[in-house]
């Protein structure tokens, strides 16, 4: 595991996690990038690449998968982790692996098309665990949670938009996913 920290003055200001997990070819890595509210880097953690052999496909079958996002990528960046952000967003492609990371809520996001989410206001539940959301410039996003807590729900989309006013709430997500994709030697798709 490699690590990059930049504490501080920004390290007391609200901080924003991003995780992203890439499966390319048969490598698998991780990271989690903590910036501040405009998007400023505080931490970055990431996992080498993990190359899958057919023995492990073997030996773990269908839980190959969770496994490795869960155990091998996600709970061990958590444990080196020193910042503390607010909460974790992830790609929406994540929604089957939520759970809480280093004790905060994740949500994974996905950007809405123009017009996929016309008229959604602050807040629509799709189903317990997701909802489509309007931040303040009028970006739709939509929301699978980690936790069925409406309560929780709701302060993650009240600090996505508190966040949204100061920074491009998905952009860091984009630079996590390129520096993985880097690490992976696929520099020719960043």
């Amino acid at each position: 595991m490699t690590t990059i920290d930049r504490h501080g003055a920004n390290s007391t200001r609200r901080q924003a996690g991003y995780f992203c997990h890439l499966k390319l070819d048969q490598k698998h890595a991780g990271a989690i990038l903590v910036t501040d509210q405009i998007g400023v880097p505080l931490e970055f953690k990431y996992t080498e690449p993990v190359t899958v052999t057919n023995l492990h496909r073997i030996l773990y079958g269908s839980s190959l998968e969770r496994y490795l996002h869960e155990t091998v990528i996600r709970d061990r960046l958590a444990r080196e982790l020193r910042s503390e952000p607010e909460f974790f967003l992830a790609p929406y492609d994540e929604k089957d692996f939520l759970s809480p990371l280093a004790g905060k809520e994740m949500v994974a996001v996905q950007r809405l098309k123009p017009g996929q989410g016309d008229g959604a206001g602050d807040f629509t539940r799709i189903r317990e665990r997701e909802a489509v959301v309007q931040l303040d410039e009028g970006l739709d996003l939509r929301l699978a949670f980690s936790t069925a807590d409406d309560a929780v729900q709701h302060s993650i989309v009240a600090w996505l938009q508190e966040l949204g006013r100061t920074m491009d709430v998905l952009e860091p997500m984009d630079r996590v996913a390129n520096a993985l994709k880097s690490l992976c030697g696929d520099e020719k798709r960043v």
